[in-house]
């Protein structure tokens, strides 16, 4: 132990000032009273995550009106956080000591992934140590206070990455990656495009050598995630859906006043029933039940779409996509910790733009590992861009990629930045 604590104090050290930077955002946020259970119950959709969560823990059900009946509200909210929330239920009923708890279950998540990652690429602790700044990514940090499921999302998919990128050269497979991507998608609906498109190359890449493999990643992968849909339909008897808000978001992503009102902030400013005009006037959305609604909303906007010219969509659709990739909030925010996230998302902006040019040049290898994390960086950019244009993304949801794309830059761009650090003189650490 001692000798541990001798060969990696300087890591250690870092560690604690960048960890006691994220409880210090966690103590004002609790400062300002927001882990009154009031304040909670009443905190939009992170109230709903914790009301779920603690019905799970009380009744073993997944439902949010405080019984022993599953209902069709509770499924607005995909399953995995909550039923990992219900379980920090047993530690403490306190908010704040809840909040705290899954603070302490990120930061080991992230570590694994970081030990993973030191272990498979030999870097030392020098060039660690410039990794550790993960653990104040700021659109990470906002929500890693909060009830909020992106936070949890956001070192899913680092892990998810990292274990891609780092896979075994030899077996190049990992039931790791089938399992993860199947949990994200259950994490948060938003990364659907994005897990599929990474898992997709995933299994590309596999096809050739391992087929077998393949078939069994790609079916596991399948059930994981049709798991939920499939208890859907079996528990309320009405369609297979992984959420009841897909037809809320498709209408909030497809209406008149996007061209308008669509902003990277409040990405679901439009009411949901906007696009209700559209269908028969018989129908109606009173004392019809969530799922009901949300079969009308997704009409009703298809509908819509359906009044629109070509040009018209493509109007929409570039609006979306455009403000998906804005740096800045397009409805100002006074906060301090968002200015600092404008400064994160440019050098996101960076690896975009430096994924593109290496692929439209034919400069990726893809049995390397910078290559591989390319490929992670595409995967993200088109998640986004289909997202974005099916619904729509924005800053929180984007929040999710946050802790990947700053790894990303990091990694890729690590020989440049340890090389304009004047007091570190050292060798090429990765190839390209």
């Amino acid at each position: 132990m001692k000798n541990f604590f001798k060969n990696n104090w300087m890591v250690i050290v870092i560690f604690i000032f960048l960890i006691s930077i994220k409880f210090y955002f966690l103590q004002l946020t609790s400062a300002g009273n927001n882990y009154s259970k009031d304040v909670v119950y009443n905190n939009g959709d992170a109230g709903h995550y914790y009301t779920i969560a603690e019905n799970i823990f009380k009744f073993h059900v997944y439902s949010d009106d405080n019984s022993a009946n599953p209902n069709e509200s509770a499924t607005w909210r995909a399953p995995f956080w909550p039923f990992l929330l219900s379980l920090l239920f047993y530690f403490s009923k306190s908010p704040l000591t809840i909040i705290i708890c899954k603070s302490l279950l990120e930061i080991g998540l992230i570590v694994l992934g970081l030990y993973f990652f030191k272990k498979k690429s030999g870097i030392n602790n020098l060039v660690l140590c410039l990794f550790l700044v993960l653990f104040i990514e700021p659109q990470y940090l906002k929500y890693s206070v909060t009830f909020l499921s992106e936070s949890l999302t956001a070192v899913l998919i680092f892990l998810l990455a990292i274990f891609f990128i780092f896979q075994n050269d030899k077996k190049r497979y990992s039931i790791l990656i089938p399992i993860l991507s199947a949990i994200i998608v259950l994490c948060h609906p938003v990364s659907f495009f994005f897990v599929i498109t990474l898992f997709g190359i995933y299994l590309l890449l596999l096809l050739k050598s391992n087929f077998k493999v393949v078939l069994i990643h790609g079916l596991f992968f399948f059930l994981l995630v049709f798991s939920w849909p499939l208890r859907n339909f079996k528990t309320f008897n009405e369609r297979f859906y992984l959420t009841a808000s897909q037809g809320a978001t498709f209408s909030k992503g497809w209406n008149e006043k996007v061209i308008s009102n669509f902003n990277n902030v409040d990405g679901d400013l439009a009411d949901e029933s906007i696009n209700l005009k559209y269908l028969n006037p018989s129908n109606s959305k009173q004392n019809n039940t969530v799922l009901e609604n949300s079969k009308l909303y997704k009409e009703a906007t298809f509908k819509f779409i359906e009044t629109l010219t070509f040009s018209q969509k493509l109007q929409i659709a570039f609006k979306k996509v455009k403000s998906n990739f804005i740096p800045y909030p397009e409805k100002p925010k006074s906060v301090f910790i968002e200015h600092i996230a404008i400064l994160f998302r440019i050098l996101y902006l960076f690896v975009f733009v430096q994924m593109t040019y290496r692929l439209v040049k034919g400069q990726i290898n893809f049995n390397s590992q910078k290559g591989r994390a390319l490929l992670v960086v595409f995967s993200i950019f088109i998640g986004q861009i289909v997202m974005s244009i099916y619904i729509y993304t924005g800053l929180r949801f984007n929040a999710i990629y946050g802790l990947t794309m700053l790894f990303a830059f990091l990694y890729l761009n690590s020989n440049f930045i340890l090389d304009a650090i004047p007091f570190i003189k050292t060798k090429k650490i990765f190839n390209s």
